[in-house]
């Protein structure tokens, strides 16, 4: 009982250090005082001390000589988040590229019930529905391009936004959630026409109504 306890305290303990440096309130560099943490959170030392060797592991603190467990600068800020979509617009540029080149038959369906899916999560007041939305939708196209490697950096930037985007990049994404997906439709349907160069068209349109949305 005593263990099952102590590891709940460990799961609180550790998503609350998470969200504190997500959401800035933990700085880059600043140092993570067990005995202060654990004063703050009314809970004993050991819970604490496990929650920050699980935040070391997932890359949110490292261990310094002489200064102990510090806050690591693992934020995903827009600037960044920006320059990894001119790469993801590539992909999917690629993509459309060789569905026209391979005349590869689409699977809409597929991406019909990504849509009823954003839809249901968008109802349900999901938390970060355009973003997974997005990811699946990238998936998909990219699944046209017959290599791993596109799939695995896709599956790499995701988890880095998850993980580590600050809230601004997660504004960006929202903000812009309900043109995406109207861009998507554009690009599909312009595939189900033949028109690929509107579908290559619609991609860098994409980028730019995000970047609209994140100097605006």
């Amino acid at each position: 009982m005593e263990n099952k306890r102590r590891e709940t305290m460990e799961t609180i303990c550790y998503r609350e250090l998470k969200e504190r440096i997500q959401n800035g309130f933990y700085q880059p560099g600043e140092r993570l005082i067990e005995t202060k943490i654990s004063k703050e959170m009314n809970i004993s030392r050991t819970p604490v001390r496990k929650a920050i060797s699980m935040l070391t592991v997932d890359g949110f603190v490292e261990n310094t000589e002489y200064r102990g467990a510090v806050v690591a600068d693992s934020r995903l800020t827009k600037d960044d988040y920006i320059e990894m979509l001119d790469v993801l617009g590539l992909f999917l540029k690629h993509a459309i590229r060789r569905i026209e080149v391979k005349k590869l038959p689409i699977n809409y369906k597929r991406f019909e019930e990504k849509r009823l899916e954003l839809d249901w999560a968008l109802e349900s007041k999901k938390e970060r529905a355009y973003f997974y939305y997005g990811k699946s939708v990238l998936l998909e196209f990219v699944f046209y391009l017959k290599n791993d490697c596109y799939s695995e950096i896709v599956e790499d930037f995701s988890v880095k936004v998850e993980q580590f985007g600050t809230a601004e990049v997660f504004s960006i994404i929202e903000n812009s959630g309900k043109d995406f997906v109207k861009s998507i439709e554009q690009i599909l349907f312009s595939i189900r026409k033949e028109n690929y160069f509107k579908a290559l068209e619609v991609v860098d349109q994409i980028t730019e109504r995000q970047i609209l949305s994140a100097y605006r």
